[in-house]
């Protein structure tokens, strides 16, 4: 059990940790572009204060969990898929087999475990630096109150309706990108060509 752990600790920062400066800053400019782009919006209407709250539920519900689940795909999915499709190439695979160690424990469990605990996490660090990127414009750029900006969304975003489906929407898309790379690169076909496009199938899928 403990060596599993190891395992799947070692693709959690293969996987996740060197995915984190693509996801923060993804994640700040996303926020910030979404705060612009509502602002004249919201302006029409009098309602610029709640600015805070709207690119915060944009981005807990819907833009944290889809685009961190995409970067994850475009970055550590396709790694998946080339290095466990590598491993098939260079008869690594068969040589577990023969060892009688299951490949799919040894090599499939730790990167399907760690996909799925690592996209959450890149979801929900991606939408916190899209809400500090936000009030950076909002506040500085914009001129909104920073008092109203936290206000606002204190009052609005739900920790179970909003936080919740974001978790939950992010915890659905780490499964379907992490099983497709395992999928991809354990079935591909032995040669570079057939590695090749298991990554690329990864992203596309």
């Amino acid at each position: 059990a403990s060596q599993r752990a190891r395992l799947v600790a070692g693709r959690i920062c293969v996987i996740g940790a060197l995915s984190l400066v693509l996801t923060v800053v993804g994640g700040l400019f996303g926020g910030m572009v979404l705060t612009l782009q509502s602002y004249t919006t919201l302006a029409e209407f009098g309602s610029t204060d709640s600015i805070g709250a709207f690119a915060t539920e944009a981005l807990v519900r819907e833009l944290g969990p889809v685009v961190a689940a995409l970067l994850f795909a475009g970055r550590a999915g396709s790694s998946i898929a080339s290095e466990v499709g590598l491993m098939r190439a260079t008869d690594q695979i068969a040589a577990l087999e023969l060892m009688a160690v299951d490949p799919l424990q040894r090599i499939v469990a730790p990167r399907l475990l760690a996909g799925i605990i690592s996209v959450p996490l890149l979801s929900a660090i991606f939408s916190t630096m899209g809400i500090f990127g936000a009030y950076l414009v909002g506040t500085h750029v914009l001129g909104v109150d920073g008092g109203a900006f936290w206000s606002n969304i204190n009052a609005r975003v739900d920790l179970y309706h909003d936080i919740g489906t974001g978790l939950m929407k992010s915890a659905i898309f780490g499964v379907s990108a992490s099983l497709m790379a395992v999928f991809e690169g354990y079935y591909a076909q032995p040669t570079a060509a057939g590695i090749s496009r298991a990554a690329t199938r990864t992203v596309v899928i």
